[in-house]
């Protein structure tokens, strides 16, 4: 079930590789907040395979990509041991994109292209819609075609749901709407 929720008044194309730190996932390693913990350290303590002995050309890379709609901003999520219906348990990986989609996709199965689940939440804003358009004439627009979700969501695996934080254009308001 989606939840959306609105938080008040201000509110192309893309791919997402999946390399090694997705098989990861299949060891237990989740990555469920930007960084991989409350403290944005970037530290994956659960890791006891790669060091930099074991890292190297031959065996370290992309094991695959998929197509998404949207830019993406937000580092992608890892949950193992996920029950997927009619696949069985499955570790999944979670994107989301400046156009407001969150995919879900199998990072067991390099050949199955398809998401597994995408949720779109909403019309993003268009640059031009930015309420600040005398400062982007001057210095450009940093981020174009649209303005959707920039953040990265955070999964809570206790309660098993994602929170996402997505800018929408419902005219004439731009909205922050989160996703739980």
């Amino acid at each position: 079930m989606i939840k959306i929720y609105d938080c008040g008044a201000w509110r192309t194309s893309g791919y997402i590789m999946l390399a090694l730190w997705a098989a990861a996932a299949a060891r237990g390693a989740d990555v469920l907040t930007q960084h991989n913990d409350s403290a944005r350290t970037g530290a994956n303590l659960q890791e006891t395979i790669l060091t930099p002995a074991t890292v190297n050309e031959t065996n370290f890379g992309k094991l695959f990509s998929r197509h998404v709609n949207g830019q993406i901003y937000a580092q992608p999520l890892v949950v193992s041991g996920v029950e997927i219906p009619g696949k069985g348990v499955r570790n999944v990986v979670y994107v989301a994109t400046m156009e407001n989609n969150v995919y879900a996709f199998d990072a067991d199965d390099a050949q199955e292209e398809r998401y597994i689940w995408k949720a779109n939440l909403g019309m993003p804003v268009t640059y031009l819609d930015i309420p600040e358009p005398l400062v982007a004439v001057f210095t450009g627009f940093n981020i174009k075609p649209f303005i959707g979700i920039t953040s990265t969501p955070v999964i809570d695996p206790r309660t098993r749901r994602m929170w996402v934080v997505a800018k929408t254009l419902e005219k004439p308001d731009i909205r922050h709407y989160h996703l739980i």
